[in-house]
């Protein structure tokens, strides 16, 4: 809104609201009809996670709830709506509604993995960190640290991030003994390995990652145990064991498919593509990986869509198809050009 017309609009209001009891009417409103359809859509996109906001209730004279009729439409939603939801969050915050902000950046969470937005993000998730704390729930406050830690490490901010997982990790000793809260002790261990992992302690990701796994298997969340074994997996090829990381990923993508974890089953075929190139086999590689590109195009996930071509490129090469390869390099190239760069891609 253009400066002048805001100015008109707020004097207006304060002569026919001077208590602002109608603004903080609709700004309640507002947020949490917002808050509600992000979760909603969240849950389409990427199914039950672990979250501790409770869902707002609808209000029964606001506007009725959207239909997401798939994945790709609610992660579209979200995406097209993105400015209004982030903006929500400081709203909230700045309403004294602590809980509506950082209950607002649990579902942006899945979506910030196909479509990061570094500025957006880091802004958010800061104040959710802040919101959680205004709140002193201790749940949120580990959530909201680890949310924030990894937009940080990927803009290099490594410390930082370093000082959130910490702060969350020690936290998390502090929860109960409730499967969720289980979870996210696990939770906040797997990131603080992935930022190892960023920094290249490699040995002690897997520690972490190990450690994990091992509270996810205890307490029998088998999505938890795909995605450490991914994670493991991972590290494994990383560190050169590339065999070790085939049986590792193999594991996971067969858990993925059978959990019918869509991303997880595009993201552990990815990698496991990758392994199977390594140890010599791009034939049984090929089809993983182009089955991931097709899950990124479904999803609208530039990184990963870009992720995958570059890697179908290196099997066309490894099969001695060169034609193959340059087509899909040029595919990549003209999807970095035409969105002005990428973001580093994510890699779990």
């Amino acid at each position: 809104m253009h400066d002048l017309l805001r100015g008109h609009a707020e004097r207006r209001l304060g002569q026919a609201d001077p208590a602002g009891a109608e603004r903080d009417r609709a700004l309640a409103a507002l947020v949490r009809w917002y808050r509600r359809q992000a979760a909603r859509a969240d849950r389409t996109a990427a199914g039950p996670r672990m979250t501790f906001a409770p869902q707002p209730d609808p209000a029964g004279d606001g506007p009725a709830d959207l239909l997401f009729e798939d994945k790709a439409h609610a992660l579209r939603w979200l995406e097209r709506h993105r400015a209004a939801l982030f903006g929500c969050v400081r709203l909230a915050f700045d309403a004294g509604r602590y809980e509506d902000a950082w209950g607002l950046c649990e579902p942006l969470w899945t979506h910030y993995l196909d479509h990061p937005h570094p500025g957006e993000v880091l802004a958010a998730f800061r104040t959710g960190v802040e919101a959680a704390d205004r709140t002193e729930f201790l749940p949120a406050m580990v959530r909201m640290r680890c949310q924030l830690a990894r937009p940080l490490w990927e803009a290099g901010r490594h410390e930082e991030a370093a000082r959130q997982l910490d702060q969350a990790v020690h936290a998390a000793q502090a929860l109960g003994t409730s499967f969720e809260e289980d979870r996210l002790r696990a939770s906040a261990l797997e990131f603080q390995g992935l930022l190892k992992a960023e920094t290249g302690d490699l040995a002690g990701a897997v520690a972490d990652f190990t450690a994990s796994r091992e509270i996810h298997a205890r307490i029998g969340n088998a999505y938890g145990v795909l995605l450490l074994t991914h994670q493991e997996g991972k590290v494994a090829l990383r560190r050169g064991e590339s065999q070790e990381a085939v049986g590792l990923l193999e594991r996971a993508h067969a858990a993925a498919v059978e959990q019918g974890r869509e991303r997880m089953a595009a993201r552990t075929g990815f990698e496991l593509g990758r392994a199977l190139r390594a140890v010599g086999r791009p034939e049984e590689a090929d089809a993983l990986v182009a089955a991931a590109l097709e899950s990124a195009r479904r999803r609208g996930s530039a990184t990963d869509e870009v992720r995958a071509l570059r890697e179908l490129a290196e099997l066309a090469d490894a099969l001695g198809e060169a034609g193959r390869a340059e087509e899909h390099r040029a595919e990549a190239g003209r999807i970095v050009a035409l969105r002005g760069g990428l973001p580093t891609p994510h890699t779990s």
